[in-house]
């Protein structure tokens, strides 16, 4: 029984890693933004413990700061900070690409603004 046991926990442990989980816990970790109005280099975003802290790639930006962040398994709701106050960015939703990466979508109350993507 105890060899039995130890061969599935070794069979678990060699299996390869999927996509979904080398974001950490849903959406911590740390994101490669891009803007889908033209899609360059929006700025870097690190979710981490319910705060977010975010460099915009523009020089001068309201958005980049730290704030609060509520996770959800799948998304994560903007509660404070200079995302909210200067980019008016409220939420994120994970999601997959086409071809089954990560994706997490960051939106204004309007529409989606940024694209990001896990960074090694």
């Amino acid at each position: 029984m105890r060899l039995a046991i130890a061969a599935v926990t070794l069979a678990a442990l060699a299996a390869p890693v999927s996509a979904q989980s080398l974001t950490g816990v849903g959406v911590e970790g740390n994101w490669g933004c891009r803007a889908l109005i033209d899609g360059t280099r929006a700025g870097l975003l690190t979710i981490y413990a319910g705060s977010y802290g975010y460099a915009s790639a523009n020089y001068g930006s309201k958005a980049s700061g730290t704030g609060n962040a509520e996770m959800a398994s799948n998304g994560v709701t903007f509660l404070d900070g200079n995302m909210v106050a200067g980019a008016g960015i409220t939420s994120a939703i994970l999601g997959f690409d086409d071809t089954g990466k990560d994706v997490l979508q960051l939106y204004t109350v309007d529409k989606n603004v940024l694209t990001c993507r896990p960074r090694g």
